[in-house]
């Protein structure tokens, strides 16, 4: 069978990897177009289409659907995964290739349609997730399913090792259900339990130093890797990376009070005292939080706001 990958995103790779492994052939990678990044503007390629072209891969870039539109009618796939691709299909396109559009999805539907769905889900404290392999229709994740698989969802879990553990799972149900794909019934979702997760604001992942303890901790799991948790500190943000529980002896009163203490740099929150690993103050370079402690010369009763 002739198979396009559409993606945005390098979790995408160890699909990639084994439709190309397999007796499959893998005719393109549909990805997002180049854009324009950094202080300088400068044009470049998203991670994944640098990539596929690092490998020799055929990597395709439509802007609109008439590029779309032209790049199937070349590529002639019989089938398109897509694996957090970020953009809606128009419903003139789903029917082109012959078994249709296909979508891994990181949530067991239809709970999590949308973006975000590892990010939420771990920002919201639950205890299952997993993903879902759907027939891609004219609504958000709204298609008939052909396989959904939940797994535990555990405390210590973050956003970038739960996708890979998520992708390697859905590997081998792809695969398996590649053998099929014509002969088996995708089933409709079921209109329980619907709840969505939109993409993640930066505005999201400031840090709010009068939350629980444990929903800070969450935040750091769910976005630590992206867009990246932060806080403020005399008027400038200051990204944080890594936070822990302590239980070192301390004075601190109010939630966002700071202080260095022995070789830490510590928080308070609403319940406890956090850790704070490392630390990109604005326009500085990444540093232990002992380090940003002794180059801020900490002032008693200063706080993170």
């Amino acid at each position: 069978m002739q198979i396009s990958v559409a993606s945005s995103s390098l979790v995408s790779i160890p699909v990639i990897e084994a439709i190309k492994n397999s007796e499959h052939q893998l005719v393109s990678i549909i990805t997002n177009p180049d854009k324009a990044t950094g202080r300088g503007k400068v044009v470049v390629p998203n991670e994944l289409a640098h990539w596929a072209s690092e490998q020799g891969l055929p990597v395709a870039k439509p802007a609109d659907s008439s590029e779309l539109n032209r790049h199937l009618l070349s590529a002639q796939p019989q089938l398109i995964v897509t694996i957090a691709y970020g953009r809606i299909i128009p419903v003139e396109l789903l029917h082109g290739p012959r078994f249709g559009w296909i979508n891994i999805h990181f949530s067991l539907l239809p709970s999590y349609r949308g973006a975000a769905p590892v990010q939420r889900a771990i920002l919201n404290g639950e205890s299952k997730t997993g993903f879902t392999i759907f027939k891609l229709d004219k609504g958000m994740d709204t298609g008939p399913f052909y396989v959904m698989k939940e797994i535990d969802l555990q405390d210590s879990d973050r956003t970038e090792d739960l996708l890979a553990k998520l992708t390697n799972l859905a590997i081998l149900d792809l695969l398996e259900l590649l053998k099929v794909i014509g002969k088996t019934k995708a089933t409709p979702q079921t209109a329980q339990g619907i709840s969505l997760a939109p993409k993640i604001s930066k505005e999201e992942a400031q840090i709010l130093w009068d939350s629980p303890t444990d929903k800070i901790l969450r935040l750091d799991r769910a976005l630590a890797s992206n867009p990246g948790i932060w806080t403020v500190f005399r008027g400038e943000r200051v990204v944080v990376h890594g936070v822990e529980e302590s239980f070192i002896e301390n004075d601190l009163k109010l939630a966002g009070e700071v202080a260095a203490s022995g070789d830490a740099l510590i928080v308070r929150t609403k319940d406890s005292i956090l850790k704070i690993l490392e630390v990109t103050p604005a326009g500085k370079k990444r540093m232990s939080g002992m380090d940003f402690a002794r180059g801020a010369r900490l002032k008693i009763g200063e706080k993170f706001e």
